[in-house]
């Protein structure tokens, strides 16, 4: 009876730490959005994404990738090791579906560490397999992190959504450091991602005052209000190559085109 106890609390965190198959559903075959959380689950799942992408007539599915071990958002960033771990999961979830479905168009959507989670799935991913578009909101990957790789498996761009307004990566993250691993340094999600020499593919949108009518006040999960995501994220979702007004390839020193301007 003791052993069963014990199996009976381990099994738990055996799924928190390794995450659950995803089962496509009907829905798949439209295409498949996979939803990377942050850490400590501090956007509370992918309702927001679920139902704004849906709002905006998205017909495939969302499938979240779980990753975090903890309720508390230090404890996932600090131990690194199970976000990458997450990230071959979720190349093998990609490559899956890809067999499943060729035709299928895949997505990613990532917040916070979860970013770390997308970025390192598209370097871990066969490259017999690409998907279309991916977004980056309020990314904790450092600011300069080389996303050359993970360019390479991507068939439209990678959207990185940042606001300097961002008091978690600002302020409560620089003593944990990035989800790469760099203490003190500035998150891609606060400052902008830097644009490897010579692409056009790494679009820095920086927060305005704007986005405040859908809900995205510059905090750290704001980005996933149903609102904005209807109204802003999913059009790099429903159509490849989509442009937003105020997109700029600029967002740092680190970029390669002049500075953003908005």
């Amino acid at each position: 009876m003791t052993r069963m106890i014990r199996l009976a609390s381990v099994v738990p965190l055996l799924l928190l730490v390794t995450g659950c198959a995803i089962d496509f559903g009907e829905q798949a075959q439209h295409g498949i959005t996979f939803y990377c959380p942050g850490a400590g689950n501090v956007d509370l799942g992918d309702g927001g994404v679920r139902a704004g992408l849906e709002k905006a007539g998205y017909k495939g599915q969302v499938a979240s990738v779980t990753w975090t071990f903890s309720l508390n958002p230090a404890i996932d960033q600090a131990v690194r090791v199970n976000a990458r771990l997450a990230g071959t999961r979720l190349a093998r979830y990609i490559e899956e579906y890809k067999d499943k479905f060729p035709d299928g168009e895949v997505n990613i959507i990532g917040l916070s560490a979860g970013t770390g989670v997308a970025i390192w799935a598209l370097e871990d991913l066969n490259p017999d397999y690409q998907v279309e578009n991916v977004v980056l909101l309020s990314s904790s990957l450092s600011r300069d992190y080389d996303v050359s790789t993970a360019l390479e498996r991507v068939k439209g761009k990678i959207y990185n959504y940042y606001s300097p307004n961002d008091v978690v990566l600002t302020t409560f993250m620089l003593p944990f450091g990035t989800i790469d691993g760099k203490l003190g340094a500035e998150g891609a999600g606060a400052a902008g991602l830097a644009v490897p020499e010579g692409s056009t593919r790494v679009v820095n949108i920086r927060w305005r005052p704007d986005f405040e009518r859908f809900g995205y006040n510059g905090g750290h999960t704001d980005a996933t209000n149903p609102r904005f995501v209807r109204h802003h994220l999913s059009r790099h979702i429903l159509s490849r190559d989509t442009a937003t007004a105020g997109e700029t390839n600029a967002a740092s020193p680190l970029a390669q085109a002049p500075p953003d301007a908005d």
